[in-house]
């Protein structure tokens, strides 16, 4: 994937692990839409950014400012950076898994989820070559 630093299946495999496809690791920004404008009013919406710890074609795992609930589908953009060109990625993603981690952020396990509306085919693509790179 050029510019960006990945390592693929760099992450030690443990007993707990339930992912059925390889991981790249690497730092790439991630935005959710928390709440939604309300029409016809002033309010903004309200926006999380964070970086990425690991991703795949179906999922995603992510560094927060603040717990996501367990089960939330949220619009997401996955911004990536290719020599020096930045490509977002609209995505609709579920929460599976948010702990704590011990810097006092929260780790956030996310399931891409196929929608229409998103770039979700384009994720895929884009993930298929990343891998097909290392």
């Amino acid at each position: 994937m050029g510019s960006m630093d990945y390592e693929f299946g760099s992450q030690p495999e443990t007993d707990n692990e339930q992912r059925r496809e390889f991981r790249l690791t690497g730092r790439v920004m991630v935005s959710f839409e928390l709440e939604s404008a309300e029409p016809n009013a002033s309010d903004k919406p309200r926006f999380l950014r964070c970086y990425t710890s690991d991703l795949s074609a179906s999922g995603i795992r992510v560094v927060a400012t603040e717990a996501l609930p367990d089960g939330a589908i949220l619009p997401a953009t996955v911004e990536l950076v290719q020599a020096g060109q930045e490509t977002l990625y609209p995505l609709m993603v579920e929460v599976v898994w948010c702990r704590p981690d011990d810097e006092g952020a929260w780790q956030v396990g996310l399931q891409v989820l196929e929608s229409d509306d998103t770039a979700v085919l384009e994720w895929l693509e884009t993930m298929i070559r990343a891998l097909d790179d290392d």
